[in-house]
């Protein structure tokens, strides 16, 4: 699985401009004639709790049942970070990596997503688009600040795809535990396989606030977690997600951490 990444991520190395966009294409190309067209997130007919791999720009993504479903169709989404942060594309920074992936969605998508925003999006498609059978494209949402926790995680999903990393896109719940109180909500997060027995949970639309230094800064949300944990996860186990060890994996002394306990389940 890293070999892969590794031979990927020496090429995107090697190229520049036109050439690391020619490159892209071609491996997107590769990537679509190899993948099957599904509907994902909430389909017609139940939902789709656990996807691995590269999501083919054909296949339907809703939100919920009633939604209109949108699609991963812009490459530039995906080529903008590869462009921008390929100095962290390898191996041994591969933590780097993942933080630069945190950073280049809060500042091109916002920190978190509205729905109010997202609701008129979807109106206006309703409304406009849907009579020339347009599709509702996912950019339609990103550029507006609408993009959520699907959206995120599934361009998420086809970035680490690209750069030939085994994940897997996950439809599930979230539940955040604040004075004893619980509210639970349908929540989309990525598993990353690393190496061998490693993999990541890492929830992209909600990094933490960790307060270093007199200033305020966000920390990937990633826990490191066994193939026994993935096993336990995908058998709808809950998974207790630990904060301290955030800290640890960035190296990060942080005199408060202002985060409520979290709970990431499937389906």
């Amino acid at each position: 699985m890293i070999d892969e990444f590794d031979v990927i991520a020496q090429k995107i190395h090697s190229l520049n401009g036109k050439e690391l966009k020619k490159y892209l294409v071609e491996r997107l190309i590769k990537l679509e004639k190899n993948t099957k067209v599904e509907k994902l997130g909430f389909n017609d007919e139940k939902i789709v709790s656990v996807y691995n791999g590269y999501i083919s720009s054909k296949s339907p993504i809703k939100i919920s049942k009633s939604s209109e479903p949108f699609y991963l169709d812009k490459i530039d989404l995906y080529y903008d970070f590869i462009r921008k942060y390929k100095k962290h594309i390898n191996e041994i920074d591969i933590l780097e990596m993942l933080k630069d992936l945190q950073k280049y969605f809060t500042e091109s998508f916002g920190l978190i997503g509205s729905q109010e925003i997202r609701n008129m999006v979807a109106k206006e498609y309703a409304e406009s688009f849907k009579e020339d059978k347009n599709i509702l494209s996912v950019s339609s949402l990103t550029k507006t600040g609408a993009a959520m926790c699907l959206e995120r995680s599934a361009i998420l999903q086809n970035i680490l795809s690209i750069l030939g990393l085994n994940c897997y896109l996950i439809y599930g719940k979230l539940i955040r535990i604040k004075d004893n109180e619980e509210k639970e909500e349908l929540h989309s997060y990525n598993l990353i396989h690393i190496k061998d027995d490693d993999y990541l949970i890492y929830d992209i639309s909600n990094p933490l606030s960790l307060e270093y230094r007199n200033e305020k800064k966000y920390f990937p949300a990633i826990n490191v977690i066994s193939s026994k944990e993935l096993k336990g996860i995908t058998k709808g186990e809950e998974y207790f997600f630990n904060n301290r060890q955030v800290e640890k994996l960035f190296n990060c002394k942080a005199t408060v951490l202002n985060e409520i306990e979290r709970i990431y389940t499937i389906g």
